[in-house]
């Protein structure tokens, strides 16, 4: 038994619903097969987007507090500014320690600031960078109690430092201290 046109065309009149059914079935089928595919992508593309609304909500947030939070850090930065030493202003920086001298009654066997601006112990060029270290070389002599009140000067003192190295000798009631320091300054 063959089929031809004329026979189809006559089962499609008689059986027309079913026929549209069976059209509509397959292009149905076709197109989720086709779609299906593409259904991971399109979820991780909404939770890219999600994640991105999400932030932007964030930002928005948390844009009301800007305007203080940077005054915050404006004031921070100046107070810094004002802490750090300036390298070439070498008569205000030893003052700063003929200060502390005065203040606990030790006395200087050695006070040298070394290298220039910019520029590290050995005299080699550093970096460009926000701040610079200006290093310095100090011995004191003193009893315990004035070495310790010097230590003490310095670490609270109006300059922010860094302790690089520390030698002490002697008895409690003559101490001689040798100290190796930073001082954060401006470049």
């Amino acid at each position: 038994m063959s089929i031809n046109s004329n026979d189809l065309l006559v089962f499609v009149k008689k059986n027309l619903i079913l026929t549209i059914c069976i059209a509509l079935s397959s292009v149905l089928l076709v197109t989720i097969y086709l779609r299906s595919g593409l259904t991971d992508e399109l979820q991780a593309e909404v939770q890219q987007k999600s994640d991105e609304g999400k932030r932007y909500h964030a930002n928005l947030a948390n844009a009301s507090q800007l305007t203080s939070e940077l005054q915050t850090v404006i004031e921070a930065n100046r107070i810094v500014r004002d802490r750090a030493v300036n390298p070439d202003d070498l008569a205000r920086n030893l003052q700063y320690f003929y200060r502390i001298e005065a203040e606990t009654g030790v006395s200087y066997t050695d006070l040298r600031q070394l290298g220039g601006a910019g520029s590290s112990a050995s005299g080699a060029k550093r970096p460009a960078s926000a701040y610079v270290s200006v290093p310095y070389t100090i011995s004191v002599h003193g009893d315990f109690t004035k070495i310790i009140n010097f230590l003490r000067n310095v670490e609270q003192g109006a300059h922010f430092y860094r302790l690089n190295g520390l030698v002490a000798a002697g008895k409690s009631s003559d101490i001689t201290l040798s100290l190796n320091i930073d001082l954060f300054g401006q470049p």
